[in-house]
């Protein structure tokens, strides 16, 4: 599918006003516009762009925080288990679990922040504002996030929701992610623009399930980690 033939569904899209979602729930606005637009996956291929182009969808003025990508290998400092176990709390199912959202200026209920060295590049997730426990290299981080997300097509909708509880998207605006940046990136990291996402429990054989760590982001900061962006598109 070439990007002229996408916008051409886009704004087919956008002149059936609202629409019913195709799947309650978060994941209900991305669903239901790849279902809109004949797609399969988020993650498209697209001639005339130069290659893939990753699909996002989001509520107008949304607070949520999305994916950008996971990267968990070969980062902690200490055994995860130990990491659960010492920071982690007892969900209702009695098990013992870590999952939460550590951002870079202030700790969280766990007593967990992150913090950018810039000096040795390194983005250092710790505990009381001294002890390491998980180091990612910086400039993996940014490969990643280029590899993942080089070129974004960005698209939101007004939001709605019916009297039987359906709730409705208008999507009426599109716009093109290009080149995100080294710069960008890290200093979304340090404004606590970007987050880190702990993920994992231990099991009942006390083995660590690690979802993977996951890098996120508000919907609505997402344009602050690109070079260009290419507007009015529908």
């Amino acid at each position: 599918m070439t990007f002229i033939e996408i916008i051409s569904r886009l704004k087919r899209l956008k002149e059936q006003g609202f629409i019913p979602s195709l799947r309650r729930g978060s994941t209900g606005i991305g669903y239901t516009l790849e279902a809109k637009l004949g797609l399969n996956e988020t993650n498209i291929s697209v001639p005339d762009l130069g290659g893939r182009v990753e699909l996002k969808a989001t509520r107008r003025n949304s607070s949520s925080l999305i994916t950008l990508f996971t990267f968990n290998r070969g980062v902690w400092q200490i055994p995860q288990k130990i990491v659960v176990e010492k920071f982690g709390y007892i969900e209702e199912n009695g098990r013992r679990a870590l999952y939460s959202t550590v951002w870079s200026k202030t700790q969280n209920a766990q007593g967990l922040s992150i913090q950018v060295d810039r000096d040795n590049h390194k983005l250092n997730l710790v505990h009381n504002g001294n002890n390491l426990i998980a180091s990612w290299d910086i400039y993996i981080l940014v490969s990643k996030l280029i590899s993942k997300l080089g070129k974004v097509l960005f698209v939101s909708a007004d939001t709605r929701v019916t009297e039987n509880n359906i709730e409705e998207f208008h999507f009426n605006e599109a716009y093109l992610l290009i080149e995100p940046t080294a710069k960008g990136f890290i200093k979304a990291l340090e404004d606590s623009t970007v987050c880190v996402d702990i993920r994992m429990h231990l099991k009942e054989s006390s083995n660590v399930r690690n979802h993977g760590t996951a890098i996120r982001i508000k919907e609505s900061d997402i344009p602050s980690l690109f070079e260009k962006k290419q507007t009015g598109l529908i």
